[in-house]
């Protein structure tokens, strides 16, 4: 029985894209150091955040599922929108989520074009970047 187990985990992590989970960490990494140590300055709090949370996204469904870029850029380019709508619509506010609670947090409390269009740039980076990986023109890891 304890062999099977560990057999289907070895299993489990020869399927994880590893280049994509590390890259996801980093992405990470300087997230929580834009949210933290550079929350003072506006440009890169407001814009490259956003840029970047949706490539960490991106590659985080990439470490573990393979879905075509196209389909998951859309797809995350789409949530990204509809959390932008939820912030439109004051959401954290009509389910009464306390301010600065994580969940309020994560929903965000203010619409912003801007940041549609850096979901939009982020998205767009990550699908021309995987695009062009997969077609040999970066080096390729032969398990992702």
């Amino acid at each position: 029985m304890i062999q099977r187990s560990i057999a289907l985990m070895e299993k489990a992590w020869q399927r994880i894209k590893l280049p994509y989970l590390l890259f996801a960490i980093g992405i990470f990494i300087v997230e929580v150091l834009i949210a933290t140590v550079f929350s003072g300055i506006p440009f890169i709090r407001a814009f490259l955040g956003d840029y970047l949370v949706v490539i960490l996204l991106y590659c985080l469904i990439r470490a573990f599922w393979n879905i075509a870029p196209s389909t998951l850029s859309v797809a995350i380019f789409l949530f990204a929108c509809a959390v932008e709508i939820a912030q439109a619509l004051h959401l954290a506010d009509i389910l009464g989520l306390p301010a600065g609670s994580l969940l309020s947090i994560l929903i965000g409390t203010s619409f912003s074009w801007i940041d549609i269009l850096m979901y939009g740039l982020g998205c767009l980076t990550a699908f021309l970047v995987d695009t062009i990986r997969l077609h040999g023109i970066l080096p390729r890891n032969p398990s992702s």
